[in-house]
């Protein structure tokens, strides 16, 4: 099929397959011999869980292995509001083994573009239990440089949405607010700060347009880290001053027109 993005992808791959138990590999990540089996006897141990997450290994972006301990996933059952609060996270999507009527009642993976996985994880999660295991890696995850595997611009808008979606789940319950809260506040961050990172990339290539596009907007998320920006920037201090003068004079220029 035409490149319509993964989450279209994966739900291709949902409508096709014909088995009961679904697992998601990412073309750039290795599933284990253990996965399949690992993931079939937790779910036999936890007939009300809808899903089951095992730990990974990680692998630098040429393949290496990183030497790092395998990372667990938590203990509880309900997982839901620790992926809220952004304490934990599901990295990579194989590490997970999914019941299909879980994955079905939740009508698949919905945001085509951006923050799909955490999108569908969330709903998942809010309306199953997850058990969570310890035995050896499931799968070897592909590890990125930010800049190079995040659009800053765009995730952070589709961030937002997968959270607005979520707020007729939490309204009311403080604890469930509060992890709300917190979680977008920390992905708002990780993502503000990639885009501090595709401004300078863009102004080192020369895209001045780009530059400027992602300078706008930072500058109107947070005036503290465009500062620092123009402060601390690695590129040349000549672009950074070129950079906020684009800003100074776009700005000016809307003023003017709203006139």
């Amino acid at each position: 099929q035409d490149n319509a993005g993964p989450a279209v992808a994966r739900n291709t791959g949902i409508a096709r397959s014909r088995g009961g138990y679904l697992v998601f590999l990412d073309a750039d990540d290795i599933l284990l011999p253990c996965a399949l089996t690992a993931g079939l006897e937790a779910l036999g141990r936890r007939p009300d869980a809808g899903f089951a997450v095992g730990p990974r290994e990680e692998m630098t972006f040429e393949g290496e292995p990183v030497p790092w301990p395998v990372s667990p996933p938590p203990p509880q059952a309900d997982i839901y509001l620790p992926l809220l609060r952004f304490d934990w996270y599901i990295i990579p999507p194989s590490s997970v083994m999914f019941r299909r009527e879980a994955v079905e009642a939740v009508a698949g993976f919905q945001d085509p573009w951006g923050a799909d996985d955490l999108d569908f994880y969330l709903r998942v999660a809010h309306r199953f239990t997850a058990c969570c295991y310890q035995a050896p890696a499931v799968t070897r995850y592909r590890r990125y440089s930010t800049s190079s595997s995040r659009d800053g611009e765009r995730m952070l808008h589709s961030i937002r949405a997968v959270y607005a979606r979520q707020w007729p789940q939490v309204e009311g319950n403080p604890n469930a607010e509060a992890a709300y809260h917190h979680g977008l506040r920390q992905l708002t961050d990780i993502f503000l700060d990639c885009m501090v990172e595709n401004i300078e990339d863009r102004l080192r290539a020369g895209d001045h347009s780009g530059a400027l596009r992602s300078a706008r907007l930072l500058k109107m998320e947070s005036s503290e880290r465009w500062q620092a920006l123009l402060d601390t920037s690695p590129t040349a201090s000549v672009l950074a001053q070129e950079l906020a003068a684009m800003v100074e004079g776009s700005d000016k220029a809307s003023m003017v027109g709203g006139l």
